[in-house]
């Protein structure tokens, strides 16, 4: 029964391995309409826990969408995909760590994206790409409080569909906030990129903690002193052109 188990797990493994390498070559070589038939059809067969990992998966579509197609992309995004799908079917054990790294890492390339694409100019798209960026935001912090609550049946009253709600704006304003604050740092993409993750990953991190009833003094000093000692490095070795 152990054994065939393993060969089982062994078959899904390679369907998987096999589904994410057709995701990052048919982004890379297909025109963006074709592709996305292709991953819609990729994540949704079969359809049995899509919902899941739904936001990651759009958000990763969205940053698809404004990346300039190579072969390096092509491999994060199989790479990225073939995590979510680990997810959706279970592969992955500690599901909730999973999915807060799933959530860092696209929110890392969708800030990288929005610098890149932005030119560090404030004008009319940036704007607008600003809004869109922090949606996708937080829609993926909602997500994860969603499916990862210490209490799920909570999730079913209209007091924490309320308070998610809130939360969800929340993040969004601040998160659109720091992406107009980032257009006007007199620096190169990776830096105003790497600063403004620096800050929201305040709000990735801690946000669910505290709805989870896990936040602590000591969490909310142990993150802050980490994240401020690397703010000071990054900032301490850009280049600033005032």
């Amino acid at each position: 029964m152990v054994e065939k188990l393993k060969s089982i797990l062994r078959r899904t493994s390679w369907s998987l391995v096999l589904k994410a390498v057709i995701f990052g070559v048919a982004w890379w070589v297909l025109p963006f309409w074709v592709f996305l038939i292709i991953a819609l059809y990729l994540y949704f067969v079969p359809i049995g826990g899509a919902g899941k990992v739904s936001a990651p998966f759009f958000v990763l579509l969205l940053i698809s969408l404004f990346e300039e197609q190579g072969i390096i992309g092509a491999i994060i995004f199989a790479a990225i995909f073939y995590f979510i799908i680990l997810i959706r079917d279970l592969i992955i054990i500690d599901r909730r760590s999973a999915y807060e790294v799933l959530v860092l890492a696209l929110s890392y390339l969708l800030l990288r994206n929005f610098f890149l694409t932005a030119g560090g100019s404030f004008n009319v798209w940036s704007l607008i790409y600003s809004m869109i960026v922090a949606c996708a935001v937080s829609a993926m912090v909602a997500s994860f409080i969603k499916n990862f609550s210490a209490a799920p049946e909570a999730t079913d009253t209209s007091e924490f569909r309320s308070f998610r709600r809130m939360l969800g704006w929340m993040i969004f304003f601040i998160t659109w906030q720091l992406l107009i604050v980032g257009l006007f740092l007199p620096l190169d993409f990776l830096y105003q990129s790497s600063v403004v993750f620096l800050v929201a990953v305040i709000l990735i991190d801690l946000v669910p903690q505290y709805v989870f009833g896990e936040l602590t003094r000591a969490k909310v000093l142990a993150t802050g002193s980490i994240l401020f000692s690397l703010l000071t490095i990054v900032a301490a070795s850009a280049r600033w052109t005032l």
